[in-house]
């Protein structure tokens, strides 16, 4: 059973220093104020100091009070079973958490492992916690709303039945390993089968090697002589060819005019920078003329008359810098042009002057014109050459032969070696297939029994019976028997069905005040279900603004529920009170809240 005893706070939201409230003394409580007192900071103060975080998403900067910015300080003292245990949260620049049990400091190094520590000692996420602790009219109680998958998953994580998940989860991956050492041993069976079936010997005779003939010695030597001279009457060809065309080209550039262009590279820089300016300064005498021509007598702006005197003054400065940048610009790009068009000569004298250079290093005034003939020593090749060709393709066809009479026979050697290997690793293989296949249908057996159709689902199912019960027992009281609940177990799906004097209706087309009553006897029943079967039940519990959207008969019913009920409740409203119920309002001063 967990206990939250003692609330403390400062300068939390919109309140000051020194706030506390008792969270045990009351089995009923009212807490009222107007919008902006901070009614609804309480329960997210209890979720800031027991998990770090707050349904709302409010960043830790916006926690504190904004008029003060001077950090915010939390406290609570709960029991856990037997156990006193006090929780001290202080944050400014940073957070300092400290954790205490019957008055021993059992605190982590850092906050976020304390704050682990506190989670396990509630056993409750924080998601969990916020469920079931507090509810309003904006955040009404997931478990109805969720996807029925959602909505199982809910109750499993709610009354500790995610060991059976765990279990599914360990069988699910043991499974999955055998099932692919099934798949693994029938690949490795279906190899070898293949393997056998493409590898039968049609016949296990060895066959003779063929002799392979030689080459004339006479015939390699006389032709190898024939070609080394052709091949330098070619190379000699080549050189009179080549030097024949560097002697063309010498003459074709000494000839050429354009290589003699006498003249250097004229640098562009700077006069490409005046033309830039000239036409700025162009570009920003043409748009104040243009502004001058709009002027009506009177400035725009400031609505005062204009002096014709100044203005005809400005024109005539104007269209002087237009005359005289005009005539620097035209002047500017005749150069530009005139130094583009002798650069580019330049340009084109350097590559024929590269060219002519070039050919002049690789031009031998000692070589002759005229090729020489080499028609006979080729004539004499090709005679002896094919004679030789000839040979060489028996040579080759005997040697492809006696090739393939050697693989053959190595493979017949082979193939009768590899398939006694082959044939005594599939026995194996089949001996160890039946064993885990045996393996895996245990497995699959206990996979069924814990998954979310076995024994989970029995035990949700009845669980959910009762679940069921106590909901329709809270909801009968608070809708005089006109609305009750039922839960559906499909698969791995809860399903929710809300009847209206018999008639099934969508959980959202119930009214604020219907949806409400709907909400809050099930978050009663799971309360209570959870007390029956969970240590993880928790004293306190907010409803916020709840009572605004019943009407009176249903807000009594609600109290006379609530004092019947084994919680400390807070009844968070505007102004509704009950004269029977202990009440607490929220005051707000100068911008600071308190409880009174």
């Amino acid at each position: 059973m967990i206990t939250l005893r003692t609330l403390r706070w400062d300068n939390c939201f919109s309140y000051g220093k020194d706030n506390i409230l008792y969270l045990d003394e009351c089995n009923l409580t009212q807490l009222i104020g107007t919008n902006g007192m901070g009614k609804s900071s309480v329960p997210l103060i209890i979720e800031e100091v027991l998990f770090n975080k707050n349904s709302k998403g409010i960043k830790k900067k916006e926690i504190q009070n904004r008029f003060i910015n001077k950090g915010y300080w939390i406290n609570i003292k709960f029991d856990v079973d037997e156990n006193n245990y006090e929780l001290d949260v202080t944050r400014k620049a940073g957070i300092k958490c400290k954790l205490y049990e019957n008055g021993k400091d059992i605190s982590s190094h850092t906050a976020t492992n304390t704050y682990k520590t506190v989670q396990n000692l509630l056993g409750l996420d924080f998601k969990t916690f916020t469920q079931l602790v507090y509810q309003n009219t904006n955040t009404s109680l997931q478990f109805l709303t969720a996807t029925d998958t959602n909505r199982k998953k809910f109750l499993i994580e709610l009354l500790k039945l995610e060991e059976y998940v765990e279990f599914f989860e360990i069988f699910k991956g043991a499974a999955r390993e055998v099932f692919l050492d099934i798949n693994s041993l029938n690949a490795k069976c279906s190899t070898i089968v293949k393997w056998l079936d493409e590898n039968k010997l049609e016949s296990i005779d060895i066959l003779p090697m063929k002799k392979i003939p030689r080459h004339s010695d006479e015939d390699s030597e006389k032709l190898q002589q024939l070609r080394n001279d052709f091949e330098k009457i070619s190379e000699k060809n080549k050189k009179i060819i080549d030097n024949n065309f560097y002697k063309e080209s010498i003459d074709r550039l000494t000839e050429d005019s354009d290589r003699l262009y006498v003249g250097e590279k004229i640098r562009l820089d700077t006069k490409l920078e005046k033309l830039g300016n000239s036409n700025a300064n162009l570009l920003y005498a043409q748009e104040h003329l243009e502004k001058l021509s709009d002027l009506k007598g009177h400035c725009p702006i400031c609505e005062q008359a204009i002096n014709n005197d100044k203005m005809k003054t400005l024109k005539e400065n104007y269209d002087l810098i237009v005359r005289t940048s005009t005539g620097h610009i035209k002047q500017l790009q005749s150069e530009i042009d005139t130094a583009k068009r002798s650069n580019k000569k330049v340009e084109h004298k350097e590559e024929l002057q590269g060219e002519f250079e070039d050919v002049v290093r690789m031009y031998d005034p000692s070589l002759p014109s005229t090729i020489l003939d080499g028609e006979y020593i080729s004539y004499r090749i090709d005679k002896i050459s094919s004679r030789i060709s000839t040979l060489s393709d028996e040579i080759e066809r005997v040697s492809n032969e006696n090739v393939r009479r050697e693989r053959h026979n190595t493979k017949i050697s082979v193939i009768q070696e590899q398939t006694a290997d082959m044939e005594r690793e599939l026995e194996e293989i089949v001996v160890d297939l039946g064993k885990i296949e045996e393996r895996a249908t245990h497995l699959d057996i206990l996979k069924k029994t814990f998954s979310t159709n076995g024994l989970l689902a029995y035990k949700i199912e009845n669980l959910v019976k009762d679940l069921e019960g106590l909901t329709n027992e809270y909801l009968a009281e608070l809708s005089d028997g006109r609305f009750s609940l039922g839960f559906v177990v499909t698969n791995d799906k809860l399903n929710v069905e809300i009847t209206d004097n018999s008639k099934i209706v969508d959980i959202l087309a119930l009214s604020s005040g219907e949806l409400a009553r709907v909400n809050t006897s099930t978050l009663l029943a799971i309360r209570k279900l959870m007390s029956s079967i969970s240590s993880s039940r928790i004293n306190t519990l907010f409803l916020d603004e709840v009572i605004a959207v019943l009407d009176e008969q249903g807000r009594e019913k609600l109290v006379e529920i609530l004092l019947g009920e084994d919680l400390n409740t807070y009844i968070v409203s505007h102004g509704w009170t009950h004269p029977l119920l202990a009440k607490i309002e929220v005051v707000k001063e100068d911008n600071i809240s308190r409880l009174e």
